[in-house]
């Protein structure tokens, strides 16, 4: 079983880095556009990864909504697809 405190910074990287890029998790829930499991295992991914540092900063150096996420984020093609199109 995964950490709880792990399993919960990783949680809110998920949702950090998705808001940086414009996409709201819980839309996307919420309308079919991501399944449950699917969340769970973007979360899982994000938790799964060594780069938790470098996310935190990245997302603390972002002033605007970012165009897209570092390529060295786990989750990076998932929350880009689940991005709105302008």
């Amino acid at each position: 079983m995964e950490d709880h405190g792990k399993l919960s910074k990783h949680f809110w990287l998920t949702q950090g880095m998705a808001r940086t890029l414009g996409v709201n998790v819980n839309d996307a829930l919420k309308d079919g556009r991501m399944a449950r499991g699917a969340y769970a295992e973007l979360v899982a991914a994000c938790c799964h990864c060594d780069r938790a540092e470098s996310c935190m900063a990245w997302m603390g150096q972002q002033t605007a909504q970012a165009d897209t996420l570092p390529d060295w984020c786990a989750i990076k093609p998932t929350l880009e697809a689940l991005r709105e199109p302008a």
